[in-house]
């Protein structure tokens, strides 16, 4: 399967947010450094993520990002679809040949488990996640 740098960067925005949800509203830039994103990328994936409703944005001082639901409601799943669009490079292609035809169930399958794993987990689990592992630095 493959996964845009778009969504990839969707994903880690929805992250940040859900690491700061109750909090003030989370900057553009600092957004952007968690997550490594080039600022002008952000502003589209933010453009998008705010058009499927996962997130609004506050203007002026104090201003930035908050997500519009609780992360226990936002699953990695409403986040591709945000992006890609109603499972974007996982539809099913039409058989070209016999040998096609005779795999494609494998393939549906695929999308399938795909489509089970994104839609059940949520970034309330991974947000959760991060908070439990002990960072190092060196």
């Amino acid at each position: 399967m493959h996964v845009s740098t778009r969504t990839r960067h969707a994903v880690k925005a929805v992250l940040r947010l859900s690491l700061a949800h109750g909090d003030e509203p989370v900057r553009a830039r600092e957004i952007a450094a968690f997550g490594g994103i080039p600022p002008k990328f952000l502003d589209q994936v933010m453009h998008d993520l705010r058009q499927a409703g996962l997130v609004i944005g506050r203007r002026g001082k104090g201003g930035g990002y908050l997500l519009t639901r609780d992360p226990e409601t936002i699953t990695f799943s409403d986040v591709f679809e945000a992006i890609e669009g109603s499972w974007g490079g996982l539809a099913r292609m039409p058989a070209q040949d016999d040998a096609e035809a005779l795999v494609e169930p494998v393939w549906r399958d695929v999308r399938h488990a795909v489509h089970e794993v994104l839609g059940a987990t949520t970034f309330a689990d991974v947000a959760a996640r991060a908070r439990a592992t002990t960072m190092y630095y060196i």
